[in-house]
């Protein structure tokens, strides 16, 4: 009975590291595109998981909803940070902070958030709007 035991713990281990290290990946490819889009430079080839927890997807199933910090630069001189949430396997939201123009104060902008729908799993709707705009609705 104990070995059953430490073989199942041992496959959860297994499948929480592979399944992490995809939902990485991911996070790399999702900042990476993000940066080339925008002209900018993607810093260290890499993201940070900064936090965990279970959450439940449009579908009603309980997944895990990561969030990974990155670093980027739009001049090779000064670095942002930015900020990325996988839920399960998909972008739900990026955020990237920093100021466009050197007179420009660094400020949070909120590139992508991305709310799934329940009716089909295709039918998704993405928004760009400010984080200031994303803070006040949320409060409302």
């Amino acid at each position: 009975m104990d070995v059953l035991i430490w073989i199942l713990l041992g496959a959860v281990v297994i499948w929480y590291w592979s399944d992490t290290s995809k939902a990485r990946e991911m996070a790399i490819q999702h900042g990476r595109r993000a940066c080339k889009d925008m002209n900018l430079q993607f810093l260290d080839g890499t993201v940070v998981r900064y936090s965990t927890r279970p959450k439940r997807a449009p579908g009603g199933q309980m997944v895990l909803c990561r969030d990974f910090s990155f670093e980027f630069t739009n001049d090779g001189i000064r670095r942002y940070p930015g900020h990325i949430q996988l839920l399960g396997g998909r972008l739900k939201m990026m955020d990237l902070d920093y100021a466009a123009k050197e007179q420009d104060s660094p400020s949070s902008n909120l590139i992508l958030e991305t709310e799934y729908h329940l009716e089909a799993a295709k039918d998704r709707t993405s928004t760009v709007i400010s984080l200031s705009d994303y803070k006040n609705s949320k409060n409302n």
